[in-house]
């Protein structure tokens, strides 16, 4: 199994050659539903047999092909996990499998290039972020997509309120001094303690936080930098206002994840950040969108399927905007700048919107996948860019 990221989508975007076989399935988690998963995805592999045979490859080498995804689909221990979507992709020497959190389109394509863009949604760059789970005995750094979360090492971190304050002792804030002169001395003429506190136990308490969670930001921050990336809080209430009034960070988002993180499993903290984080997606979204109309007032913008091809495939594509279900077949000739689209896929064509959210990617650029309604309402064809040039 392999781990969705960005760097593995952009193996996916930058793969050229017969067969590129794609697979998507959605699948259910729990209940007798369940049953259904590897009937379903017997049938769409069957439908890949059907294809390949069509593009003159023999059984044999499609049985060699197609040998691991078999075993997968008749693994139980396989299935065990829940998971909500199922996307696998094969090539010559290539076995690519994702199990996702979100529902994926029940689709096969076989062609030169492998089909991603019902992925696109959940690694597209404005979802990644920072979780920093705080408690006074651990700290926890998590890195997040829409569609994944992995623990970071926390090096240089100190975990827990104990090892921060090691060497930065409790006496520095309950002053301790001996006083020397006879008429302070005590019975025996042993000199009396005097403590100089800062309001009590309370205070002392907040102080020795705010030390230790100085630390912890100062080791954050020479881990992911002061900004970048959006960083999100989780905590017990009273620890994250201390927290935010020494954090030097500036990306560092005004909600929370309350309760105590320290067993809280990666992946509900994982889908407890997505729920907090969606209005930021949202706007990200519609702040691009505003940039579309600008670009298209300022004519640096491209709106047409042969324009927005072209633009993508010479790295002028900024950010893109491609429906999630619409399909246009073609080519793209080097040299001879000739898109010929059709709703019909003939043996050899390609999807050209695929394709252009493929190269907006490889050159850096970023995607949005509009649903069909979106799509149509916001850009008002099946694809719309914002180009640099």
């Amino acid at each position: 199994m392999d781990t969705l990221d960005r760097r593995s989508l952009l193996a996916l975007a930058g793969h050229a050659g017969w067969p590129a076989i794609s697979v998507y399935l959605p699948a259910h988690r729990a209940g007798a539903e369940t049953q259904q998963n590897p009937i379903r995805l017997k049938n769409l592999l069957k439908e890949v047999e059907a294809a390949l045979a069509q593009g003159g490859m023999r059984a044999p080498q499609i049985d060699t092909l197609l040998s691991d995804v078999w075993k997968l689909q008749g693994d139980p221990a396989f299935w065990r996990d829940g998971f909500d979507g199922l996307a696998v992709f094969i090539g010559q020497a290539t076995f690519t499998v994702y199990r996702t959190a979100v529902t994926l389109p029940e689709r096969v394509r076989v062609g030169k290039h492998f089909f991603i863009r019902p992925l696109v949604p959940a690694l597209a760059p404005h979802l990644r972020f920072i979780v920093l789970a705080l408690s006074k005995n651990r700290v926890r750094l998590l890195e997040g997509t829409g569609e994944e979360v992995r623990e970071i090492d926390p090096a240089g971190i100190p975990q827990g309120l104990a090892e921060a304050l090691k060497y930065d002792d409790y006496e520095r804030q309950v002053h301790f001094h001996s006083r020397t002169p006879a008429a302070a001395a005590g019975r025996g003429g042993k000199r009396a303690a005097m403590f100089h506190g800062h309001g009590g136990h309370a205070d002392i308490a907040k102080e020795s936080l705010e030390r230790y969670f100085r630390l912890v930001d100062k080791g954050l921050v020479e881990l992911i930098g002061t900004a970048g990336t959006p960083l999100l809080l989780a905590g017990v209430d009273y620890l994250l206002p201390i927290y935010r009034a020494v954090s030097t960070y500036r990306d560092l988002l005004p909600e929370a994840l309350t309760g105590n993180p320290d067993e809280t499993p990666a992946a509900t903290l994982h889908v407890e950040a997505l729920e907090v984080l969606s209005p930021y997606v949202r706007r990200k979204l519609e702040d691009d969108l505003a940039s579309l109309e600008s670009a298209r007032e300022n004519a640096t913008a491209a709106s047409t399927l042969e324009d927005v091809v072209l633009a993508a495939h010479a790295g002028r594509v900024e950010t893109l905007f491609v429906a999630e279900t619409d399909e246009m077949w073609g080519s793209v000739a080097p040299g001879i700048i000739e898109v010929a689209g059709s709703h019909d896929q003939a043996r050899g064509d390609t999807d050209l919107l695929d394709r252009a959210a493929a190269q907006t990617l490889l050159h850096g650029g970023d995607v949005h996948v509009l649903a069909p309604g979106e799509a149509a309402a916001a850009i008002g064809s099946p694809a719309a860019a914002v180009l640099r040039y």
